[in-house]
């Protein structure tokens, strides 16, 4: 009996030295290698995430086109014997103070807002005059349109108190004139007091000229 009592103790101290030994291996492996070891956790979904180029802001206001809002919808005008096609902003509802679209043998006309193409005659600076003549000029600038270089003016009417704008571009041997005629006010159309002038900033984006 006591000798087999003595053989348990020392079975006892052998599993004790051998727990031992293996916590203090796991815990040197903790200490010196993983815990010391960089970590790359997220790396791979980091990279896979694509940065936004920053684009370039528009220089002016006539390079882009009015946002459409609730109720508004972008129709396509073309007029292949002219020459030219564009997109302007039309009233998906019904609202009688929305101006109609109504074609002319020149051109076409939306509320206060005219386009006109004319044969060329003289230089674009004589036609401009001609077209404006009784108007006092306010502001006037280059700006581009479908890559050419077009003239906008607005201006006051004389002893009127009126304000329009009109653009200017001479292509393909044509003059082309669009813009707000003189008035005191716009149509409110779908319940904003801009309509007119919309169409005009979206003319200006989106005309293209027939090759």
């Amino acid at each position: 009996m006591p000798r087999r009592k003595k053989r348990k103790n020392f079975k006892f101290i052998l599993i004790a030295l051998a727990i031992a030994g293996g916590v203090w291996v796991a815990a040197d492996f903790w200490f010196n290698v993983w815990r010391a070891a960089p970590k790359e956790v997220g790396t791979e979904e980091a990279a896979a995430i694509p940065v936004a180029p920053i684009g370039k802001p528009a220089t002016s206001s006539e390079e882009v086109a009015p946002a459409l809002e609730n109720g508004f919808k972008s129709e396509i005008y073309r007029d292949a014997a002219l020459g030219f096609e564009l997109r302007y902003p039309a009233f998906a509802g019904d609202d009688v103070q929305c101006p109609k679209l109504e074609k002319t043998a020149d051109g076409f006309s939306l509320g206060m807002f005219s386009f006109l193409v004319v044969g060329k005659q003289g230089n674009l600076d004589e036609f401009i005059a001609s077209e404006l003549q009784g108007m006092a000029a306010d502001d006037k600038k280059t700006i581009m349109i479908d890559g050419n270089p077009a003239t906008k003016i607005d201006y006051q009417a004389g002893g009127m108190g009126w304000y329009g704008s009109t653009t200017f571009i001479e292509y393909g041997g044509k003059f082309f004139e669009f813009g707000l005629l003189a008035n005191e006010s716009s149509a409110k159309c779908g319940g904003i007091d801009d309509y007119e002038d919309r169409v005009y900033q979206s003319v200006i984006s989106t005309l293209k000229f027939a090759n």
